[in-house]
């Protein structure tokens, strides 16, 4: 197959010309081919396209050496042979310096095609890597003048080996001084950096916040992504780590939370004023009776009451003081029983006594790494929330409980991420949120509260904090029975690493069973489908009520379980099992909701459904409960 070919032929003798373009047909090119005798008409062509220019070395107004002269000049990249009669050694040596991609005598063309092959693949490869050379270099420069301080070390030695200007701003060592230093100079905890090198060889990334130094020794705030570089045989070799200076951010974090915290004790004020009144009260009236003459039993127990009094004051003066003050930044091993005992004791204390306020949990709890007075701000603003939408009383229940959240549970709830978790849950029974705004709750300024009564920054604030914290957080809710806030953060567990693998455990499977599934969150919908379906189930699936009514009509005698959510639009849970139970008395149901209290499942239970699972759930409590299910029906 012949292969077009642009030619400039620089040849004064036009029979020489024609030999030249016979032995590139002869090597199966098509040339098309422009032939100049002198350096006017050389000049000119030069601005064209050519994919090689072939040259005598001696004509009579021009030659070779100065050709390629011209094409330096000018930076032109195309191959350049050069053809001549006779031609000596030295010449020849000395055109080669000059650029030539190679030279052949007249007499001997048989090897032109290959040379023109060669000389315009090498040309090729020359401007790929020149391509390639000013791509690393460009690559180069804006990582040397990007905004953010960026840094290359070595992943054994920990050796810096790139400093950019960035870095310099940041730190204020210049890249000669940073250069061929350990990069744990930067570390205000020299100890941190073989942690982050060990998850970031185990996962290829780390981000976090650090505490790092500059030069002159003032401490920064920075927040670090680090990527692992491998090499060409796949091993670690680099670490690449890019730096935001986030100090004075974090520095307007922590008078914003302490401005919300402030704002949450004013919401406080008059419960706190109303316990500070009963306890004077009897220091008050019990210290005219002192004055007089007592038994001594009568004044030991005056001086009880006065002491236990004062007592209770302080720790209300105390927790108050601890919450306005607290400081941020400050990452502990946290116990969330003794945060959600705090926030009980605060809310024993305070808060109506309309309100009853249960604990529900066990004393197993794993530990959580945070900073414990942003996640008492966070229990705290939720148990004021949960306050208001009880303005007549009712039950406030505080719970916690350990989770291990899968990829399919996760794949659920968006920013959530699979691992061993603690989630901390604050329930209550009052006016519930209307689902048209229950996802605008956690945007900023948002608030259904009157004017005056909030800011609408105290739920924008605790998913913040959680967020800061690596976790995230759910709510459920539903208008007139109450609400429910989970907390999820990760916990601090050894065996964290290795998050529960339910591929490997013996799941039950379906038999080609039919299973309707009924939710108006597609998230759940879709997964919920696809683990039943992958396990060996069909799955039919409705958006709300009113859809699966439909479709169980349709599909009446080849469903075999219906697995609804509890709380939808137009037509909720429980009228759709009414409705189901009427067309199909003994239709097997599972009922799945975000709330968990006594009275919903009293009402469950008294339409004979027996199983309910609470969202979200995992993929083996997903096949557990439906296998279950299906085997009661059985029998």
């Amino acid at each position: 197959m012949e292969r077009r070919l642009r030619v400039l032929i620089c040849e004064d003798n036009p029979s020489d010309a024609d030999m030249v373009v016979r032995e590139l047909r002869r090597a199966e090119f098509e040339p098309d081919w422009i032939c100049v005798e002198t350096e006017e008409d050389y000049l000119e062509q030069l601005n064209a396209d050519f994919d090689i220019i072939l040259c005598d070395y001696s004509m009579l107004q021009f030659d070779a050496p100065r050709a390629l002269e011209l094409l330096k000049e000018r930076k032109l990249n195309i191959p350049f042979i050069i053809i001549s009669g006779s031609m000596g050694e030295d010449a020849a040596v000395a055109s080669m310096r000059l650029g030539a991609a190679d030279y052949l005598l007249k007499d001997r063309l048989t090897r032109l095609g290959q040379s023109v092959s060669l000389a315009i693949e090498a040309s090729r490869m020359r401007e790929l890597r020149k391509q390639a050379e000013e791509r690393i270099r460009e690559q180069a420069e804006m990582l040397d003048r990007a905004h953010e301080a960026i840094i290359v070390r070595d992943i054994r030695s920990h050796i810096i080996t790139f400093w950019n200007q960035g870095a310099e701003r940041l730190y204020g060592w210049t890249a000669a001084e940073a250069i061929g230093r350990h990069a744990a100079m930067v570390f205000a905890d020299p100890s941190r950096i073989d942690g982050i090198t060990e998850k970031l060889v185990a996962t290829g990334e780390w981000r976090g916040e650090l505490e790092h130094v500059r030069k002159d020794g003032k401490k920064l705030i920075v927040s670090s992504h680090v990527t692992l570089v491998r090499d060409a045989q796949g091993a670690p070799k680099s670490a690449l780590v890019i730096i935001i200076d986030i100090t004075e951010q974090k520095k307007l974090e922590a008078q914003f939370l302490r401005a919300q915290r402030l704002e949450c004790i004013g919401t406080l004020a008059s419960g706190v004023a109303h316990d500070l009144n009963n306890i004077l009260a009897p220091i008050l009236m019990s210290a005219p009776v002192l004055r007089g003459n007592l038994p001594h039993g009568i004044r030991d127990n005056i001086l009880d009451t006065i002491e236990t009094c004062a007592q209770r004051g302080a720790d209300i003066v105390r927790q108050v003081l601890t919450f306005a003050r607290g400081t941020e930044g400050e990452r502990l091993l946290v116990q969330p029983l003794h945060l959600l005992k705090e926030i009980m004791k605060i809310a024993q204390e305070t808060f109506p006594k309309s309100i009853t306020i249960r604990p529900r949990y066990t004393n197993d709890i794993w530990t959580v790494e945070g900073d414990p007075t942003q996640l008492h701000q966070v229990l705290l603003n939720l148990c004021v929330n949960a306050r208001d939408a009880m303005p007549d009383g009712g039950e406030l229940v505080l719970s916690a409980e350990n989770v291990v959240v899968d990829e399919n549970y996760a794949a659920m709830i968006p920013g959530a991420k699979a691992g061993s978790h603690v989630v901390m849950k604050v329930s209550d029974t009052g006016t519930g949120i209307p689902r048209e705004i229950i996802d605008q709750v956690f945007d900023p300024f948002f608030t259904t509260k009157e004017p005056g009564k909030g800011t609408g920054l105290g739920l924008s604030s605790a998913i913040g904090i959680v967020r800061s914290h690596d976790g995230f957080m759910n709510v459920y809710s539903e208008v007139s029975r109450g609400s429910t806030f989970e907390v999820f953060l990760p916990a601090n567990v050894e065996t964290q690493a290795g998050v529960v693998s339910e591929e490997d455990e013996q799941l039950p499977h379906g038999q080609g069973e039919v299973v309707l599934v009924v939710d108006d969150e597609k998230g759940i919908r879709d997964v919920t489908q696809s683990i039943l379906e992958m396990s060996g189930y069909r799955v039919l699936s409705a958006v709300d009520g009113t859809d699966a009514l439909a479709m169980f009509a349709e599909h009446i005698h080849e469903i075999d379980l219906v697995l609804t959510d509890v709380m939808m639009p137009f037509m909720d849970g429980v009228t759709l099992i009414r409705a189901l139970r009427k067309m199909r008395p003994g239709i097997c149901i599972i009922a799945s909701t975000g709330r968990s209290d006594d009275k919903r499942a009293a009402e469950l239970a008294g339409m004979s459904v027996q199983f309910c699972m609470l969202k979200p759930y995992s993929k083996k409590k997903l096949l557990t409960t439906v296998r279950t299910a299906l085997n009661a029906r059985a029998k």
